[in-house]
């Protein structure tokens, strides 16, 4: 994956000024351009085993033709739905760099998506175990010993049950630390967690979210349960631990001095593994289980 920097400059070799190739760039969330990476990577790669190239060498712009050999290699082994998230990333990669982008209007390239629908469906969905009140107060019951890691995982655990949260709502990635002040634009920091009314309740403030683009923000209050699962005493212990960062750090990290980017790998992993020790077995714990737990 490419830095903001260095994609910035590469947009700036197409002749805009640095402002502009900067505003062009945060016209999509890191999220997506993260998304987009994969398509873009996976269609070089293809074009390059098929010889598919310009006269320059390069694979871009893509012809429709491409695209539609390109489809077809990756035919039964994803969903029709990310052929098409894997279309718009390679069109928004061409958009960046002023590229023509006709070809993506071909309608051989919906019919030949609809072929592949017609003689593959769609892959197996994998089951997704929702992480209910029930299983939630089992895993909680792991972590009763509050060393930094497991205070971090109650905290983490809670707030995202209680306030129905998806995983990247609440953790990041090494690299989301590199757009710097930005950060609090797009992920939740310290100042995001205010405790009320004596602990009766408390407020997160989420920047940004799958559902909010522009990152305008809502405040989500989350009430005390006055249970094992509780957020509120939870929250109060983390950060009475945690006195050591400063507030406009990101909310969560791994280890207290090592601070490390509070990924959704690790999360899902540490999910796995408590539900493991509680005898829920492996399951199908994943990245989707708090949300669909909570909704439950």
């Amino acid at each position: 994956m490419r830095s903001p920097e260095s994609w910035i400059s590469h947009i700036e070799q197409t002749g805009l000024s640095p402002i502009a190739a900067h505003y062009l760039w945060r016209g999509l969330a890191p999220s997506t351009r993260t998304n987009y990476d994969t398509p873009r990577s996976r269609f070089t790669l293809f074009s390059t085993l098929s010889n598919f190239r310009h006269e320059n060498g390069g694979c871009f712009a893509a012809k429709a033709t491409w695209l539609i050999e390109w489809l077809c290699s990756l035919a039964g082994t994803i969903k029709v739905k990310t052929m098409k998230l894997y279309l718009a990333g390679i069109k928004s990669y061409q958009l960046d760099l002023g590229i023509e982008c006709s070809e993506f209007t071909d309608p051989r390239l919906e019919r030949t998506i609809q072929g592949i629908k017609r003689d593959h469906g769609e892959p197996h969905r994998r089951t997704r175990t929702p992480l209910t009140r029930p299983y939630l107060l089992q895993i909680l019951s792991r972590l009763r010993v509050h060393n930094y890691e497991n205070t971090v995982l109650q905290a983490a655990f809670t707030l995202a049950f209680a306030g129905f949260l998806r995983v990247g709502e609440f953790t990041y990635k090494g690299s989301d630390m590199e757009i710097g002040p930005a950060f609090a634009k797009w992920f939740l920091t310290k100042k995001s967690v205010r405790i009320r009314g004596e602990g009766t309740y408390m407020e997160l403030s989420l920047p940004s979210s799958k559902t909010d683009p522009f990152r305008k923000g809502i405040t989500i209050t989350i009430a005390a349960s006055h249970d094992n699962a509780c957020p509120v005493p939870a929250m109060k212990r983390f950060l009475a631990s945690d006195t050591h960062r400063p507030v406009h750090s990101p909310l969560f990290c791994i280890g207290k001095y090592k601070q490390l980017p509070f990924t959704r790998e690790y999360v899902v992993n540490q999910l796995q593994e408590l539900a493991r020790g509680t005898g829920l077995g492996d399951g199908s714990w994943n990245r989707h289980s708090f949300r669909r737990g909570a909704a439950t």
